[in-house]
């Protein structure tokens, strides 16, 4: 029987696929989330631009395949503006360990959660890591707007904006560049934004009742936003997420060895 190489999507694989190639694959699944993004970008947004960094990023690596995408995060700070769909962190956590070890338990050598919303970085890492301990097997995440923080920095993503911010210049640029047909630029606002009272991030966690002084629903101008930007940021996210799982794949493969 002739194996041929699966489909970039494990969702187009079949069970004979799986068993030829899943002990030779990594699985990267990504985690958005479904909310809202201001007046002028879709509630998908998250799901949309995490799921684009990782087609792209991981058909440059060798021995990786896309799964399925968690389209609902932890979202519950969203949850005043309307048009959003969130897990509790419990619910979360336990549906991305489900997944992880099923998968895992299928046969499939490992899996990488790469996140694309803030109110997930943190469940992703304790995923991964009680995973990882309790099933004696490797497990990775990472949130590609983290992996890409100082190359953006360096690109000029903070010049316009917050990184990653929340349905504003990065994002609203982003989308820009993927899917330009879905965002509203008839209301894309424009926010003076204060130059005074912000210290930066703090070395403690701060909850806050208003997280994006409401009503606006968005963290900085979006107008800053072009197709131009959102290209170049796309570029940068996707060449580090591919650096992170192949680098990832690598120590996996060698483990196996």
């Amino acid at each position: 029987m002739t194996i041929t190489t699966p489909p970039d999507l494990l969702a187009h694989w079949t069970r004979e696929d799986a068993d030829n190639h899943a002990a030779h694959t990594v699985v990267v699944l990504p985690v958005g989330a479904f909310e809202q993004h201001g007046p002028h970008l879709p509630l998908a947004t998250d799901t949309i631009l995490v799921e684009e960094v990782a087609r792209r990023a991981a058909a440059l690596v060798p021995g990786t395949v896309v799964g399925p995408s968690f389209s609902i995060g932890s979202s519950d700070h969203h949850l005043p503006y309307g048009g959003t769909a969130s897990l509790s962190t419990n619910t979360l956590i336990d549906a991305l360990t489900d997944a992880v070890e099923s998968l895992l338990t299928s046969g499939f050598a490992s899996v990488f959660l790469l996140n694309g919303h803030g109110g997930n970085v943190e469940i992703i890492r304790l995923v991964a890591r009680d995973v990882g301990i309790r099933r004696k097997a490797f497990a990775g995440s990472g949130s590609y707007f983290q992996l890409a923080a100082d190359r953006l920095k360096a690109a000029g993503a903070s010049e316009i904006g917050l990184v990653p911010g929340h349905a504003g210049a990065f994002e609203t640029s982003m989308m820009l560049a993927i899917r330009p047909d879905l965002v509203r630029l008839s209301s894309v606002p424009h926010r003076e934004l204060p130059t005074a009272g912000w210290a930066g991030p703090k070395a403690y966690h701060l909850a806050t009742p208003a997280p994006f002084r409401a009503p606006d629903g968005f963290s900085d101008s979006p107008d800053e936003g072009t197709a131009e930007r959102g290209a170049e940021f796309l570029s940068i996210c996707v060449d580090v997420a591919r650096e992170a799982l192949a680098d990832f794949a690598a120590v996996v493969t060698r483990t196996e060895g």
